[in-house]
């Protein structure tokens, strides 16, 4: 029980936070081809945004689980936006495309807020061998001790699908900011 609090307490202070680096490979627009990526990649994904595409809303989302904002704040650095971070601490420990451990939303000008892609963790230490989901190797997190990958699933990414920051998502409309932060 206190290893799962502890595991808690990190994924609270994390939320992908941290040293990542991920492989940058060619945006997913939704519905563009994927001729550029592996079947089992174009599977697994497809997966992920059946599993996402209802929470375009994000009382839907809460209403599914992810009800923790972590950390609090919408997150921007000169390399771009993450936005707000939802955790839904049941899918901790798993590496199943379709249970993404947090969901990111960036707010609009009208005060809504709108999906834009999905953080994976995975707990574990440097020494273990990375976890890997659609094909790509998780980064790890030496700030947080986790595994974390992005993935962009719901708004393109010049910067590649799974890069850690998305020059496209703004904090302009947030009402709480973590502005310059490494995330």
């Amino acid at each position: 029980m206190r290893r799962i609090a502890g595991l808690l307490t990190t994924i609270a202070l994390l939320s992908g936070c941290g040293d990542t680096t991920t492989s940058a490979r060619a945006p997913l627009e939704p519905g563009a081809a994927l001729s550029s990526r592996s079947e089992s990649e174009n599977r697994a994904l497809a997966a992920l945004r059946a599993a996402t595409a209802q929470f375009h809303r994000i009382e839907v989302a809460h209403a599914a689980g992810w009800t923790n904002q972590f950390p609090s704040g919408c997150f921007a650095s000169a390399a771009g936006g993450m936005g707000y971070h939802w955790l839904n601490a049941s899918n901790v420990g798993t590496l199943d495309p379709a249970k993404p451990q947090l969901v990111m939303y960036e707010p609009q000008k009208d005060g809504s807020m709108k999906l834009v892609g999905v953080e994976f963790i995975y707990p574990g230490s440097a020494s273990d061998p990375a976890p890997v989901l659609f094909g790509q190797p998780f980064a790890y997190n030496t700030v947080f001790n986790v595994w974390a990958l992005h993935v962009w699933v719901w708004k393109e990414n010049p910067n590649g699908l799974y890069a850690d920051w998305n020059p496209r998502v703004s904090c302009l409309y947030a009402t709480t900011a973590v502005i310059g932060t490494h995330h």
